[in-house]
């Protein structure tokens, strides 16, 4: 999908007109960078599934990293490119919009001449002609200067026509028809004030104005007054809709100025002297933390966001640059670290097959211990030699394990009973009574627990089955889905909690789900800030769907607090037992 997004970014940018295409650009570069956004969840997916062994104290953890491909590099070029050719658009804009401003401050100086002299009428409206093409034939001139410009026009030509005793050769009715219309335009623009949406405000306040321009003379006695009922109304609308801009524009300075704040400090942090190795994990930290605050920073404006990032990324490319270069005794002792690994995996390969089950058990399980106490082998090679190692002690514990036949017949056991109980539940009717329904549900999700492990073969169906059976009842019952999913989860959590391994699982299960509240955080954290870059035709519709992802994301988010909440006081009851 990647490629093919990138191949229409190229065919779009093969136009020599960049204002023709560069609103389509825009999108498709955002479209890609949403493709971009699911191969870093698939791949940190994949990195989750990774068994690591737990980092020991003062040992900074693996930590996920995005493998970029030819395409996002390719995407990040074209992005570059592209945004070089719209600066010299705009600069070729600007500049166009300078001369065209000379030129017409030139008419005005020649029209305004042209109104102090009554001499000779013909001559007069030949000239005024004249002007009057010339300044329709000017382009757009710089936004700032739009309303003065025009309004010294408009009443130059009015001017003009009244001098020349124009209105003297139009019929009254014309006259009271122009006048009707002004008065027309005049109640339109009297509703401006109770329009909420400030882009409809806008376009219907120019709307009037150019309707208003477009009306001959009306009497002149009533000219001034009505001018100034009309425009009144019509700048009031423009100037609330400047306020708004002014401040997103404010808003902009304000994150410019954070985010070159964090700049500054990352920039401290590069400069200060790591005298210990040892110091360099909490000092990277420090890096990342600052990370994770540029992130929930907003949008800078486009003249300036993408240029502070910039600053901010090179100098973090510098801080960690600067560290790895200061990690060459690390990676020595990884390479001893990563020798004795070597030869711990050889030995287990070897023990693997053995049926002397009491002594290679203890030796495996001493292997693992010393596994443990090395230490990493370094990024490259840990999780090569880990996948290597756990596979020869899985080989073993799975041959132990399969001469344990009394366990199966328990778990056979286990199965009937998990059998009955969806029977029953799938038999049981409610009664009406919302509590005692809810009760006798959780009393089931309680008899579930307590019944036991089943054979893995049959695991995900019989689980399956007990989840659909559960569902029909609390969707008849109508609970909410978090009250479903808490509830069942209490049950996991109490046969989590017990028996063997029981700690380790626990930690486990907590370390996913911080995992995945760190990435539904950021995420939340992306969106809002995507809320302030779109505008334009269509922006509703996204920031309106952005919204619901956003809901979505914290219902999730609260829902995982209440997990954690109930693992925390589970496993704290348990340390008491």
């Amino acid at each position: 999908m990647k490629a093919e997004i990138n191949q229409r970014i190229a065919a779009l940018l093969e136009n020599p007109e960049i204002e023709a295409v560069r609103v389509e650009v825009r999108t498709a570069f955002e479209v890609y960078r949403d493709a971009r956004e699911k191969d870093v969840k698939v791949q940190k997916e994949a990195w989750d599934k990774e068994e690591r062994p737990a980092p020991e104290p003062g040992e900074e953890p693996i930590r996920f990293e995005y493998q970029a491909d030819e395409e996002d590099t390719r995407n990040n070029e074209m992005y570059a490119a592209f945004r070089e050719r719209e600066k010299e658009w705009r600069e070729k804009v600007a500049a166009e919009q300078r001369a065209n401003l000379e030129k017409k401050q030139t008419i005005l100086g020649k029209l305004q001449e042209l109104v102090a002299n009554e001499e000779n009428i013909g001559k007069m409206f030949d000239a005024f002609n004249t002007l009057t093409e010339e300044w329709n034939a000017v382009g757009n001139v710089p936004g700032d200067q739009y309303r003065e410009l025009h309004d010294q026009w408009h009443r130059l030509r009015d001017e003009f026509f009244y001098n020349v005793n124009i209105y003297k050769q139009l019929q009254a009715h014309d006259l009271q028809i122009n006048l009707k219309k002004k008065e027309e335009l005049i109640a339109q623009a009297s509703q401006l004030e109770a329009v909420t949406d400030l882009k409809e405000k806008e376009m219907l306040a120019r709307s009037y104005m150019k309707a208003w321009f477009d009306v001959g003379p009306s009497p002149r006695e009533t000219y001034q007054e009505l001018a100034d009922t009309f425009f009144g109304h019509t700048r009031a609308a423009l100037d609330a809709v400047k306020a708004h801009y002014d401040s997103i524009r404010e808003g902009f300075q304000k994150n410019l100025e954070a985010k070159q704040a964090l700049v500054e400090e990352v920039r401290a942090l590069l400069e200060e002297e790591v005298a210990e190795s040892t110091a360099w994990p909490a000092q990277a930290e420090k890096v990342k933390d600052v990370q994770k605050r540029w992130k929930m920073v907003g949008f800078a404006g486009r003249k300036d966001d993408q240029e502070v990032w910039e600053q901010f990324r090179g100098l973090c490319d510098l801080f960690f640059q600067k560290r790895d270069a200061a990690f060459a005794d690390v990676r020595e002792a990884q390479k001893k670290v990563k020798d004795r690994k070597e030869a711990i995996a050889k030995e287990a390969a070897e023990l693997a097959e053995s049926q002397d089950w009491k002594p290679t058990s203890d030796r495996l399980i001493a292997l693992q211990k010393e596994w443990k106490d090395l230490g990493s082998a370094g990024p490259r090679d840990e999780n090569r030699l880990w996948r290597k190692f756990r596979g020869a002690c899985d080989t073993f514990f799975t041959a132990r394990k399969s001469v344990y036949a009394d366990r199966d017949k328990e778990h056979k056991a286990n199965l009937k009973k998990k059998e009955a109980l969806i029977a029953e539940i799938e038999a049981f009717e409610l009664s009406g009574k919302h509590g005692d329904d809810l009760k006798s549900l959780k009393e089931f999700s309680t008899r579930w627990a307590e019944s036991g492990h089943v054979p893995r073969r049959a695991f995900e169906q019989i689980v399956e089955r007990y989840r659909a059976a559960m569902d029909a009842k609390y969707d008849a019952l109508g609970a909410k889905r978090s009250e479903r999913s808490v509830e069942a989860y209490k049950s996991r959590v109490e046969s989590m909690v017990k028996g063997e391994g029981a700690e380790h699982m626990a930690r486990k299960e907590e370390r996913m789900m911080r995992d995945k509240m760190d990435r539904l955080r950021k995420r939340v954290a992306q969106y809002e800030n995507n809320m302030g870059i779109f505008t334009g035709k269509g922006a509703a519709s996204i920031m309106a769907d952005l919204q619901k992802k956003i809901e979505a994301d914290k219902r999730e988010m609260d829902e995982i607090r209440r997990k954690l909440k109930m693992l925390r006081e589970a496993r704290q009851a348990n340390q008491a037992d």
